[in-house]
């Protein structure tokens, strides 16, 4: 393929839609703890083609002379997506690496959020294509950040209960990096719809 041929905002809904099938095979994982080790190789497998996506990107980004937005946001973009599949990723081999049996309700409600904020992020990518006249994308924009503040609200709620209420430091400490972890994933996605935010007003 021809480096001219290339259609950013294509690239952009598949690595989405691959960072959505990540933070679903996620959510299994907390529903299927005893599974963790296949669940947690099946997320990294896609971490891989998440990997691969951006290179590919990258790689066609070096060859195009002509860019429908400027370069650094279409790198930017592309980053925090690949990024926000690492951090589910990280957390997947943390939960099989420190033998979680049980999942805290607080590390469920974060998850949820994470499973809705990855599939606004695809719809997004979507509307991104036309995104000098989508009237959907600010509102998906918008969405993305009050999910990512709903996740700060609960992030701190769980952290002080842990502190508060487990006696045990080495819970502490791993639910501690779960919970952390977690947090992060919704921060890297909230990245994406930032710049996304900055192409639509710098080009309105």
């Amino acid at each position: 393929m021809k480096s001219k041929e290339v259609d950013y905002f294509d690239l952009f809904i598949k690595a989405a839609t691959t960072c959505n099938r990540a933070a679903e095979g996620l959510d299994e994982l907390m529903d299927n703890l005893n599974e963790a080790k296949d669940k947690s190789d099946a997320i990294h497998q896609i971490e891989h083609e998440g990997d691969e996506q951006y290179h590919v990107l990258y790689h066609h980004l070096n060859r195009s002379f002509i860019t429908p937005i400027e370069r650094e946001d279409i790198l930017d973009i592309a980053k925090y997506i690949e990024d926000t599949i690492d951090m589910i990723d990280e957390v997947a081999i943390m939960m099989n690496m420190l033998s979680i049996s049980s999942i805290r309700e607080p590390a469920k409600e974060i998850m949820n959020l994470i499973t809705k904020v990855c599939a606004v992020l695809v719809s997004a990518t979507v509307e991104f294509k036309n995104f000098k006249k989508s009237k959907e994308l600010p509102k998906l924009l918008v969405e993305i950040n009050h999910v990512e503040e709903e996740g700060d609200v609960l992030y701190q709620a769980a952290m002080k209960e842990l502190f508060s209420s487990e006696k045990d430091p080495l819970e502490v400490i791993r639910w501690q990096n779960i919970y952390q972890s977690l947090e992060n994933v919704l921060d890297a996605c909230e990245n994406v719809a930032d710049i996304m935010e900055g192409v639509i007003v710098k080009n309105s």
